[in-house]
């Protein structure tokens, strides 16, 4: 039984906290068994060290102190990557690894074995963005189970401690053996609980507040908990069809590894036969595309707020090794206290499909010379917003739009993360003239306006000649939508940049925002379309009858890998009463008239 002063933390020192423990042992067998599965790396390594060492001497015996540092500095980051260079020549030195319990150990016989060369059969496997994954996968499941297990333990012995204290004081006897059975039948059902697998039953749904080609988003309440979530619903044998597994399980193992304020969470991931299941945190203040839709334009100093959150949602994301690749308005919630989060990372594994990409450069290709009329600031802005709204699938279409995307990925070309701050820039270039930089009155002249950005993309002025962006707005839109060696390189720059020299990073998040949704409940979905309204539905027209054909398809007897979802479950870590940390922080105040003219946007 771990004591009080050894109670496991999340990962971070979980190990050290326990080491003095029997659980160790356990953690020890448990690392040997997910060191030998099949597609191990791991295992290909050990194999090609024991042969080796077969040759030159005994092997000398394997101790715990091996296995403790390989736990100690194990962590769960998808987007790391072996050295690069000549696979042949890539070695791993594991005399650094032995070098403790030697040092302990003078006596102890053999040496230790010269670096292991990889083939490059073993170096393409280790590669593999399959085998990484699952590789992650195995490593969070093993720190999940240990965590959760020994949080269960600590959590039980307390509430015994508890319980003795407070039977201690009970002088009648019966009333103490009531008392007694009444706490043993508290722990049963806590022990059932922790053995029962979560299923869709187990969320009571209040409304949608989504809609997706392959599923739907509800705003859904856990029946046990009382937890509220955006829970999202995805067909497999559609995920299947429209190609979308690896994208959904990209997404699940962001959500699983931020711990960001800046990043929408996840709360659980399950599955059944049919459908896989998503319960995230909701975030109840719609997106920031609402936001532009009611507003037009936003003035400087609220844009530069929520510019300056954008980016740092999208550092938190860049931290974990990932690239967003498909940043639009979109993508960016406003929470309950009017924050920014980032969500839909679907795109953000860089397996943006060949087809979309092929596509898109033919219209590139074929509008190069396209000759586009210039258009004033006013009229931009016009023919924006009513292609929007007469075009109700213009921004989700099977394509997609490219008013966010950098040219070198339309085109095909290589890219790294400083894509992510090309949309930024698009987008802030949006926020205050109203239209996206590139946005012409068709698809096709959008195309043409990005085949030809350096000669699209000027300094928009009104028709009295004042300039809707000060100098060092539109320094800083021009280091952000240019070539990729001339963007910033890092958030440390974009930081630098006198743009932001009001802004402190640093207490954010802490900042009285320019916009507070007025919520009247933890389950108030008033500013996501109303899914019982013809008028709303209307816009998810193309989706459905998309989803419908690929239905159909899907009918067809295509086999669904029985592996495709492997480590997909997933459960998060509660506090106190079993609600997340953002909902237990959450306040909510009724709806009340005040003079500030965000009231009246929505």
């Amino acid at each position: 039984m771990p004591s009080e002063s050894t109670s496991p933390s999340r990962l971070n020192g979980f190990l050290s906290s326990m080491r003095n423990n029997n659980v160790i042992n356990a953690a020890t067998d448990g690392l040997n068994a997910l060191r030998s599965g099949a597609s191990s790396p791991t295992r290909m390594y050990r194999q090609q060290q024991q042969q080796q060492q077969q040759q030159q001497q005994p092997l000398q015996q394997q101790d715990d102190s091996m296995l403790i540092s390989g736990v100690r500095d194990l962590n769960v980051d998808a987007g790391r990557q072996l050295p690069a260079g000549d696979p042949m020549s890539y070695k791993m030195d594991v005399s650094s690894m032995r070098a403790g319990k030697e040092n302990e150990n003078p006596n102890a016989t053999g040496t230790v074995s010269r670096p292991v060369e990889l083939s490059i059969e073993d170096y393409q496997r280790v590669n593999d963005p399959k085998v990484k994954r699952l590789v992650d996968v195995a490593q969070l499941y093993f720190f999940d189970y240990y965590f959760d297990m020994m949080t269960y333990v600590h959590s039980r012995q307390q509430r015994l401690a508890k319980a003795k204290t407070s039977l201690s004081v009970l002088q009648d006897p019966a009333e103490r053996e009531s008392q007694w059975r009444s706490y043993m039948g508290r722990e049963r059902v806590l022990l059932r609980k922790r053995r029962i697998k979560l299923k869709y039953g187990d969320f009571k749904i209040l409304t949608q507040v989504g809609q997706g080609g392959y599923g739907q988003v509800y705003l859904a309440k856990k029946s046990d908990s009382k937890e509220v979530c955006a829970l999202k619903v995805l067909n497999k044998k559609l995920l299947l069809k429209l190609d979308e597994i690896r994208h959904i399980l990209t997404e699940r193992d962001i959500l699983t590894a931020s711990k960001s304020p800046w990043l929408v969470k996840l709360l659980y991931a399950f599955q059944d036969p049919e459908n896989v299941y998503l319960a995230m945190e909701f975030v109840p203040g719609g997106d920031y595309r609402t936001l532009l839709n009611n507003t037009g334009v936003l003035n400087p100093r609220h844009t530069r707020f929520y510019i300056s959150e954008m980016f740092s949602a999208l550092e938190a994301l860049h931290k974990l090794g990932y690239i967003h690749r498909d940043l639009k308005p979109e993508n960016f919630l406003i929470d309950s206290t009017g924050h920014i989060k980032l969500t839909d990372f679907g795109l953000a594994s860089g397996a943006i499909s060949k087809q979309r990409v092929e596509s898109m450069k033919i219209k590139l290709n074929a509008l190069k010379d396209m000759q586009v009329p210039y258009r004033s600031v006013i009229e931009r802005r016009k023919m924006y917003r009513s292609l929007r709204q007469s075009d109700i699938n213009y921004a989700s279409s099977v394509v997609g739009s490219p008013d966010y995307m950098a040219l070198e990925v339309l085109q095909g070309r290589s890219y790294d993360y400083t894509i992510d701050y090309w949309s930024l820039g698009c987008m802030l270039f949006e926020t205050l003239a109203g239209y996206p930089p590139f946005a012409g009155s068709t698809t096709d002249e959008t195309y043409a306006n990005l085949q030809n950005w350096t000669t699209t993309l000027h300094r928009p002025q009104y028709e009295d000649g004042r300039y809707v962006f000060s100098d060092r707005t539109w320094e800083l839109v021009q280091k952000l939508i240019n070539s990729p060696a001339k963007r910033f390189r890092s958030f440390d720059e974009i930081k630098q940049h006198p743009y932001f020299s009001d802004i402190d990073f640093e207490t954010l998040r802490s900042s009285a925002p320019p916009f507070v949704p007025q919520l009247d409940s933890d389950t108030d979905a008033g500013y996501f379309d109303d899914f019982s309204n013809d008028a709303d539905m209307a816009k998810y027209k193309e989706v459905m009858e998309k989803r419908t054909q690929v239905e159909n398809l899907a009918e067809r007897g295509v086999p669904l890998p029985s592996r495709a979802f492997i480590g997909f479950t997933f459960k998060h870590s509660k506090i106190g009463n079993g609600v997340s940390d953002d909902t237990a922080r959450r306040s909510y105040r009724r709806r009340q008239t005040s003079d500030s003219p965000f009231d009246t946007m929505f």
